[in-house]
């Protein structure tokens, strides 16, 4: 990419998290110059793992991060959804084995954090521990420079740029995340997808690379359930009462090549959300302002596509600002490859967690032709380009 070249201003990016600091290293790699304002002091070392997708590690490879993607986190080959004991429903083939030119990655938030914000060069200047408002910069700065909302399902910039869209919708399901180290899982490149009778799921993925060659796995769980049969424990002060709570949910799970009772109690630590979306905008910016990732289009985390999208965000807005005249150009480019396509995903992410639901009625016969109709529809609605 070669940089924007009739631009007097700089990109300010609000929000330091994956996708505010990949745009900020895309950038800074083409020569323009950023800022980042980032209201914590400095980056969590918290976070579970995240799945990303052959098309957003592409884009990590544009940051020459192929070598150190391959020695942190795992090239996930295989999704196999089994029932709550462990038989084989489906299996798809991801990533390379798919027929991508780029692997499927599974790591640790972290991990990818700090991968992408090594490599942001000197002309992205990070404020940490500030909160980014409107008098940060004085009106002449405001008219010059592009502003980019990166922060997060809860963005101030969303609300100042577009105050009646923060309804957020629930998908009627609680997840509770977890991170264990255990024996070797399967193969090492396995993320698992399992379906109970009453609606509770699990999701189950290696995440690191330095575990598999110890001959371990650093396993990501999500156990998804439905918000009737949930309760609200305080992780912070009732561990041990909400990993029984969890244990109980799933006392008649059986799993010949994992001790599920193991990757649940002894989890590195837990943490308890809901699964919520925004519906889709028409328009992401105002002015010279505009919005990416989970600020924009927050969607439920079926099909592993939130930290993707965030990224393939920032891939598309830096290749549009080094090749545009000017910021509004930039922007309207962005805004044009991009809502479709997102909008389209969070639609299909309601829908295929809407159908794997209803499939818990199914016998077992039809549960699996359903899995297969299913995840074949989530993929040619998400892939698509027009």
């Amino acid at each position: 990419m070669a940089a924007i070249s009739d631009c007097s201003g700089k990109v300010v990016i609000i929000g330091a998290g994956i996708g505010g600091v990949t745009l900020a290293a895309l950038l800074s790699s083409s020569g323009v110059k950023c800022d980042i304002y980032e209201q914590r002091t400095t980056f969590s070392e918290d976070g579970f793992g995240l799945n990303i997708q052959p098309e957003a590690v592409s884009v990590l490879y544009r940051l020459g991060l192929a070598d150190k993607l391959n020695s942190c986190g795992i090239q996930t080959r295989v999704h196999r959804y089994v029932d709550h004991s462990g038989n084989l429903l489906f299996e798809e083939v991801r990533g390379i084995e798919a027929g991508f030119d780029t692997p499927q990655v599974s790591i640790s938030r972290s991990e990818l954090h700090n991968l992408i914000f090594s490599n942001v060069k000197t002309n992205a200047a990070f404020h940490f521990g500030k909160k980014f408002s409107t008098d940060t910069l004085c009106q002449a700065e405001w008219a010059k420079n592009l502003i980019v909302g990166a922060d997060g399902i809860h963005s101030a910039m969303r609300q100042n740029l577009f105050p009646d869209s923060m309804q957020l919708n629930s998908g009627t399901m609680t997840l509770w995340r977890g991170m264990t180290p255990m024996p070797k899982f399967l193969d090492g490149r396995t993320m698992i997808i399992a379906n109970g009778d009453d609606g509770i799921r699990l999701i189950a993925y290696p995440v690191s690379k330095p575990h598999d060659l110890r001959g371990e796995s650093l396993i990501n769980w999500v156990l998804l359930v439905p918000i009737s049969l949930d309760k609200p424990f305080d992780i912070t002060t009732h561990r041990v009462q909400a990993t029984n709570f969890l244990l109980g949910l799933i006392k008649d799970w059986h799993f010949d090549w994992l001790n599920l009772q193991t990757l649940i109690s002894t989890s590195k630590t837990l943490m308890r959300t809901s699964m919520v979306d925004r519906n889709p905008l028409d328009k992401w910016s105002h002015d010279q302002c505009v919005l990416i990732g989970d600020a924009a289009h927050p969607m439920f985390p079926i099909g592993a596509n939130g930290a993707t999208q965030s990224i393939i965000d920032a891939g598309t807005l830096a290749t549009a600002i080094c090749e545009s005249p000017d910021f509004k150009t930039a922007i309207a480019k962005f805004e044009q490859i991009r809502i479709p396509a997102v909008s389209r995903i969070v639609k299909a992410n309601r829908e295929m967690n809407l159908r794997e639901l209803a499939s818990q009625a199914l016998s077992p016969q039809e549960r699996v032709q359903e899995l297969v109709i299913t995840t074949a529809n989530y993929k040619a609605e998400t892939t698509r380009t027009n």
